[in-house]
């Protein structure tokens, strides 16, 4: 747990050094300081459109009423994942850079207007049978973030899972708080012939974090089922620190085949080239050069060590 630790430790005094603070929560009237500054306003704007929640705990002391803000902690995956990819999403040569890193002579597909990513990603259809209300970033599965990729004729989705401090322990999830069977929600999908995942017992599925690769395995093998952007393939991008051992080693669930987390989940996909276990850097190792992201590339440097 080391890395979880020391990078908090580190995360306080940039607070303290940035904005005074003690501790790794910044105020909440400050929160959107917590996005790069060139594409600040851009990610503000796209969360405002699409009415995506940020991601919130009881430390963010919410003023009544718009503009929404991101979470004031440090520590948020969904900031990171915004602060890597926002040049992508408004920058067609970033985007570019990004999938042709991921797949290699793919070139990246508008997923809307003027728009190469989608945050908080639901799809356009309750195909899982969840309950909860369909809005992007709450209640519901949905991707960190999603992009797509085109070779010929071929368009292949790319779902993206962001990590950065989390680990979890051994404690199943298939009964939620609420008292929710969640094991009877997506049997349904699990059990089908034609289901990417094969597992000995549906349960093992659910432990963190399989129980979310498992959900958004569904989503995204569902999404190109329904033709969603056109796409006839998919690929699954988990994007986690190198440092944090403590996830990438997990043994979550005492079931799944294999010693780190990449060798379980890839044991229970039939097809287990479909996940890619990547750090950010790997991510955005083609971005740069002559680039006028330079600095961008130096801010997540400092910012998160990328």
């Amino acid at each position: 747990m080391s890395y979880q630790r020391d990078e908090l430790a580190r995360l306080r005094s940039l607070a303290l050094a940035q904005w005074g603070v003690v501790g790794h929560v910044i105020p909440y009237v400050l929160a959107d300081q917590t996005l790069y500054q060139s594409v600040r306003q851009s990610a503000l704007d796209y969360f405002e459109r699409n009415r995506i929640k940020w991601w919130a705990s009881k430390y963010d002391a919410r003023t009544k009423g718009p503009p929404a803000r991101p979470t004031g902690h440090l520590t948020s995956s969904q900031v990171a994942c915004v602060n890597h990819l926002e040049p992508a999403r408004i920058d067609r040569k970033v985007a570019e850079q990004v999938v042709q890193t991921i797949e290699p002579g793919y070139h990246a597909v508008p997923t809307a207007p003027n728009s190469f990513v989608e945050y908080e990603w639901i799809g356009n259809s309750s195909y899982l049978g969840e309950k909860g209300a369909r809005r992007r970033g709450a209640n519901i599965t949905s991707l960190d973030a999603l992009m797509c990729g085109e070779r010929d004729v071929r368009r292949i989705l790319l779902a993206f899972e962001w990590k950065y401090r989390e680990c979890y322990g051994l404690k199943s999830v298939a009964t939620s708080r609420k008292g929710t069977d969640r094991v009877a929600t997506y049997r349904p999908l699990l059990v089908r012939a034609d289901c990417p995942i094969r597992v000995g017992k549906i349960e093992w599925l659910f432990f963190e974090p399989y129980y979310q690769l498992m959900r958004q395995t569904l989503l995204v093998w569902q999404m190109v089922e329904h033709g969603e952007f056109g796409a006839s393939d998919w690929l699954h991008i988990h994007v986690v620190p190198e440092l944090n051992v403590a996830l990438r080693r997990s043994k979550a669930t005492p079931d799944l085949a294999g010693w780190t987390m990449h060798d379980k989940w890839r044991s229970v996909l039939k097809d287990p080239d479909r996940y890619r276990l990547m750090t950010a850097t790997e991510l955005l190792a083609g971005v740069g050069g002559a680039s006028n992201w330079n600095q961008w590339r130096t801010w997540l440097n400092t910012r998160y060590l990328t």
